[in-house]
């Protein structure tokens, strides 16, 4: 592996530093405190061509590779876990119909993705169904001639109820396999199909200014035309696109890190205990020094599990051990980070009180760090 950065690299890592600098750190505290989706900034980095940052040239993307999209997801994330949030999904989204779709589907949608048009969401998560994905109760059931009719619904689904939202990639159980397991297939869910609702908000303990709802499906008709991908392989081609979340996630993990040091380090060198700043004491020392150890540790794994990624190598292991290690270092460094503010920590006016709200997600979303405990294990034959 070629450790050297491109100038291409580069010029994307400082081009990302800039917006979030001028255009994301003003409105982070608005974002928290209101919950407002962030319209102008995303239209600002969408005419950066960051929306399609994966999606190839000819689709109107800007045709990145795995690699760069790391790169400018650590130096987003470390000014805003929401804002990169938001953007990770739509990418994510994007990516399905690169990899699944057919041409008349990449066509039509993509560049729409690409240019920032509409913004991508993924309906896999249900009342019962989390980490047990195989347990999706929403049924797509053939109904005449090359349609399906669908009922059910979908919870905690991210980017889905926004302006520029036009539906979701939806996952429904369409049959049954030989060992009794459904049969999950992936369908494209348009916003303006009759039976389809947003159901509920909730409201979270972070990520304000992402929307997160329910969805309800109630007799959705939709064509053949529709199916993305392979018919019951859904599960798969799900678990395919959760491999690259992994990524993404132990590399926000990272990111969080970072932010982690970089507010506590400043705190700690003007607050002053005992005559002298809390910096120059050992236990504080310590501290800061293992963020940085572990902010260090997981860029380096970030960037070479992106970088076997898009060499075509199988990675479900090191993705899993990637987003197991990079979270949970994060809620231990959003603990320390906390405790070395006191009291200011416990104040919502301070970023770190905020961190340490978006660090405790990270070990949840993307499938659960005891789920990816599984995988690994299973990629020792266990």
């Amino acid at each position: 592996m070629n450790f050297e950065l491109s100038d291409e690299q580069r010029q994307v890592i400082s081009m990302v530093n800039q917006f979030a600098q001028n255009e994301i750190a003003p409105i982070e505290e608005h974002m928290d405190a209101s919950g407002e989706f962030p319209y102008t900034a995303w239209e600002k980095w969408s005419e950066l061509g960051m929306a399609g940052i994966l999606i190839p040239e000819r689709y109107g993307g800007s045709g990145f590779d795995t690699l760069t999209y790391i790169l400018a997801m650590e130096a987003l994330s470390r000014i805003s876990q929401t804002f990169a949030l938001i953007w990770q999904v739509h990418v994510m989204v994007g990516n399905m119909y690169v990899a699944l779709g057919n041409e008349q589907q990449k066509q039509e949608w993509l560049p729409k993705f690409a240019s920032g048009e509409i913004l991508g969401a993924f309906a896999l998560t249900e009342p019962g169904a989390g980490s047990d994905s195989a347990g999706i109760k929403t049924k797509a059931e053939r109904e005449g001639d090359g349609c399906w009719r669908i009922n059910g619904s979908k919870i905690f689904i991210s980017n889905a109820s926004t302006r520029i939202s036009n539906g979701t990639v939806l996952m429904a159980a369409t049959g049954c396999k030989s060992d009794g397991t459904p049969a999950i297939s992936c369908f494209i869910l348009p916003s303006d199909t009759l039976g389809y609702a947003i159901g509920q908000s909730f409201e979270e303990m972070a990520w304000h200014g992402m929307t997160n709802n329910e969805l309800i499906l109630e007799d959705v008709v939709l064509p053949d035309a529709n199916l993305l991908g392979i018919e019951g392989s859904g599960l798969k081609q799900a678990l395919g696109a959760l491999n690259l979340g992994r990524i993404v996630f132990g590399a926000l993990g990272g990111s969080l890190i970072q932010a982690c040091l970089d507010e506590s380090l400043a705190y700690t060198k003007e607050r002053k205990q005992f005559g002298k700043p809390l910096s120059k004491f050992q236990l504080t020392q310590a501290k800061l020094a293992d963020m940085a150890a572990h902010a260090e540790v997981i860029r380096a794994m970030s960037h070479r599990v992106a970088w076997r990624y898009d060499k075509g190598e199988d990675v479900h292991a090191e993705a899993a051990m990637l987003k197991l290690v990079g979270t949970r270092l994060a809620i231990q460094a959003a603990g320390e980070a906390f405790q070395l503010h006191g009291g200011y920590g416990f104040m919502r006016e301070y970023r770190v009180n905020r961190l340490y709200r978006e660090a405790q997600i990270l070990a949840i979303g993307e499938g659960t760090n005891e789920i990816q405990q599984i995988l690994i294990a299973r990629s020792l034959g266990c």
